[in-house]
């Protein structure tokens, strides 16, 4: 084997390393691969390191490594650092992203990503499939279904989760795909779900993504004490996790736990993510609930006026 074969091989396995490891939501170990190749990497390889940097929260590493106007692919993942930074910009981030969608070869799938990443970001989730329609790219499709069933496609996604067992029945992402699938489709499927879970938590390592895809499971099947194992492990691994804290307040109002157990939980994500979807959507029905309490009140003593 020449050294040019035997440098081709190391990095086709790092890649796929990395790949993997961003694909479970072991992130820091997809950057811990990507990072002693960095200065030979191309740009595919080193795009997990910065996914997982934006997943982490650590996008501003993403803006000090790539220079705004570089010809580089990855400054597609630049653009996606700065709408999450800067909602507000959103659109204009989004202009410039059709823009390279629309006029340029996507070698690397990475502009019609970012853009399908910005489009769910600002929950434009019709748009994110438009971007990645027709794609046989295992991550567009991936993506994909995501798309559909935040928007209660399960039906769709079933259908395209069948697409990707043809390209690759045994790939992470289409495994994951099924896994999320059958997490929608409810109790008969979620075992199915569960095993998925738990070979990639024996084959990888535990992340608590995987923890708590398995805790879904658990909460779907009544499985009570199993899911409160699972979720407590995951709280090991990251203490401010975002569906780790959700699916805990979950467990606590199905179990009857007092209500002090719910509000710490609560407090936690409004510390850690107070613009999340979860704590926007939920401040949005706390105010329309107060406003109906004080029209019911209102209605109540008119009535009570006119009976008088």
């Amino acid at each position: 084997m020449s050294r040019g074969q035997q440098n081709d091989e190391d990095t086709n396995a790092v890649l796929f390393d990395a790949r993997n490891e961003y694909y479970i939501g072991n992130f820091m170990g997809s950057i811990n691969f990507v990072l002693p190749e960095q200065g030979t990497a191309g740009a595919e390889l080193l795009s997990y390191m910065y996914l997982s940097y934006l997943a982490i929260d650590s996008g501003r590493i993403i803006a000090s490594d790539i220079k705004e106007g570089s010809s580089t692919p990855l400054q597609a993942l630049r653009l996606v650092h700065e709408a999450f930074e800067q909602p507000s910009r959103c659109e204009e981030v989004l202009e410039k992203l059709t823009d390279k969608v629309a006029g340029e070869e996507d070698e690397t799938n990475l502009w019609h990503i970012a853009t399908a990443i910005v489009y769910c970001y600002d929950g434009q989730f019709e748009n994110a499939l438009k971007i990645l329609h027709g794609s046989t790219n295992l991550e567009s499709m991936a993506l994909s279904v995501q798309c559909l069933l935040r928007l209660q496609r399960v039906d769709l996604a079933k259908q395209l989760v069948a697409k990707m067992q043809e390209i690759s029945d045994d790939a992470t992402l289409t495994q994951l795909a099924q896994a999320w699938v059958a997490l929608a489709q409810g109790t008969e499927q979620m075992q199915d779900a569960f095993h998925i879970y738990q070979e990639f938590c024996e084959k990888f390592k535990p992340t608590p993504a995987l923890l708590n895809g398995q805790a879904v499971v658990h909460l779907g099947l009544e499985r009570y004490e199993e899911a409160d194992a699972v979720l407590r492990e995951s709280l090991i691994k990251k203490h401010n996790d975002y569906d780790t804290l959700i699916n805990l307040m979950v467990l606590s109002h199905l179990t009857g736990k007092p209500t002090e157990n719910i509000t710490r939980y609560l407090e936690q994500l409004r510390q850690f993510y107070p613009k999340s979807d979860f704590i926007t959507d939920l401040d949005k029905k706390s105010t329309e609930f107060d406003r109906l309490c004080l029209q019911y009140d209102l209605g109540g003593g008119e009535e009570k006026l006119l009976a008088i």
